[in-house]
């Protein structure tokens, strides 16, 4: 999605419409970040993500988004996260993968740019980067216990998991200091050659994002699937951060 096809979609109009009558100078800025400023958006498979940035977050200007937020949510999008200033300041730190993927892709659609200015360390997302990988591998596990004979469950859990993953695999490229592709299938591939990963399992519930068949078990793609993401950790706990911030 180009950003003046962002700019003029609809559901995007009426939301900043409503929050500037709403709100007026307490609205800071807004954010569009994720695959819709990647230009990886797909109507049917992905989200309008963004970030609002507000004077302060006391109650009575969050009581003031209800009315914008409650017709968003009925359209079927997800809500924005909340920020002020300061917290954006105070957060480089526990925020480096989400941090980063905003300043690489980003659209600012109202205000100034709360991003610009934002420095992440490398030993913060280089810990984010394995602690997140190692937890995201566990609730993974964890979930197919629960779903392993239910297909239609199973592919959801393949498919959203392919998300998280990409998201981190994208932080994991900003660590190593290489080049980190727009698309998530691009990223995935990147990370994957990197990693010496199969791309196989990764290619096929990609496809089944966007809502493609593919052939085979789901009990057997699962398998190759977590076979593949075991490895990733292994590799991403092998990281170690030199002086002065470089990754190796």
């Amino acid at each position: 999605m180009k950003e003046s096809q962002v700019t003029e979609h609809p559901d995007l109009k009426k939301l900043m419409e409503t929050l500037t009558q709403s709100l007026g100078e307490r609205l800071r800025s807004v954010v569009l970040y994720g695959s819709a400023a990647r230009g990886d958006y797909q109507r049917l498979a992905s989200d309008l993500n963004l970030i609002l940035v507000l004077e302060d977050l006391d109650p009575a200007t969050l009581e003031a988004l209800t009315p914008a937020l409650g017709r968003w949510r009925l359209k079927g999008h997800p809500l924005p996260h909340l920020f002020s200033p300061a917290l954006i300041r105070e957060s480089a730190d526990v925020f480096p993968i989400e941090f980063l993927d905003i300043q690489s892709n980003r659209i600012t659609l109202h205000g100034e740019d709360p991003f610009a200015g934002v420095t992440v360390g490398r030993e913060h997302l280089r810990l984010q980067c394995e602690r997140e990988l190692k937890e995201k591998l566990m609730r993974l596990r964890e979930a197919y216990v629960e779903v392993h004979d239910k297909p239609r469950v199973l592919r959801n859990l393949l498919t959203d998991s392919y998300t998280t993953f990409a998201s981190l695999f994208r932080g994991c490229r900003h660590l190593l200091g290489r080049e980190v592709p727009g698309g998530t299938s691009a990223v995935v591939a990147a990370f994957c050659d990197w990693a010496e990963l199969d791309r196989g399992p990764f290619e096929i519930v990609h496809r089944l994002k966007k809502g493609e068949e593919a052939d085979g078990d789901l009990k057997a793609l699962f398998a190759r699937y977590y076979q593949e993401l075991g490895k990733a950790v292994r590799a991403v706990d092998r990281f170690k951060t030199q002086r002065g911030g470089e990754a190796r």
